[in-house]
């Protein structure tokens, strides 16, 4: 059963989230849990507690820990990539901030029904893509690895190098007929590489930073393409 968490310290505001999930759930008959807190700091110790949650909505606006302080702190020093977040707020100016944290959206208050019902199904299409399979052939032996592991795909003639969370490793193919089932998903920043759009973390005009730290070059030719695709997240 997935596990949904909403965060914020209106208590009007939890109702009303809790009323559209409630909506939601009847509606498309999806399987969830779900838990609301008043703060940043009381989820935070859940999650360290152990707790898991597939999908936070969570308020910017907090007189302590901000709701932007929470996601960093997720992707920074949990490492928690697997988290989506749907950040929403009365203030519209965060894009550059939020950038580093990669959340599904950003909803602006008030929160209409039809908003938050697009959300969420933006947000199972996302859990269905990465809770797929890449399938791939090693040692004479088809595996598979899931699509939220690999950080990026490095073309090597034949071969194709997979930089996972798991480790690198290489495998006969081209790239593209690896990741044709998830192209959405990634990003050709150059003329070998291919990147996961969920672990990029910062990018500047000619890099883009990953989770597991890498720094990859952007090639002049794709620059305004990646530029583009990114302002689209």
């Amino acid at each position: 059963m997935l596990r949904i968490a909403v965060v914020d310290d209106d208590p009007h505001m939890l109702n009303r989230m809790q009323r559209y999930l409630d909506q939601f759930q009847i509606a498309y008959d999806f399987n969830y849990r779900t838990d609301t807190f008043i703060s940043c700091e009381a989820v935070c110790q859940a999650i360290s507690a152990g707790g898991r949650y597939d999908l936070l909505f969570l308020d910017i606006e907090f007189p302590e820990m901000r709701g932007t302080e929470l996601g960093l702190l997720l992707r920074r020093h949990m490492k928690n990539d697997d988290t989506q977040i749907i950040f929403f707020s009365a203030v519209r100016d965060y894009a550059m901030e939020l950038f580093r944290i990669r959340p599904i959206e950003f909803l602006i208050k008030p929160i209409t029904y039809e908003r938050f019902s697009a959300c969420m199904l933006a947000f199972f299409t996302h859990y269905r893509e990465a809770c797929g399979f890449l399938e791939y052939t090693m040692d004479n032996i088809r595996r598979q690895i899931r699509i939220s592991e690999v950080c990026y795909l490095e073309s090597h003639g034949k071969k194709v190098e997979l930089h996972t969370r798991l480790g690198d490793f290489m495998v006969y193919g081209k790239t593209d007929e690896l990741i044709s089932a998830f192209s959405e998903q990634f990003l050709r920043i150059s003329r070998g590489v291919l990147v996961n759009i969920r672990h990029i973390v910062e990018a500047t005009p000619r890099e883009v930073m990953l989770t597991d730290g890498s720094s990859l070059h952007i090639s002049r030719g794709r620059q305004n393409t990646v530029r583009d695709r990114l302002a689209e997240l």
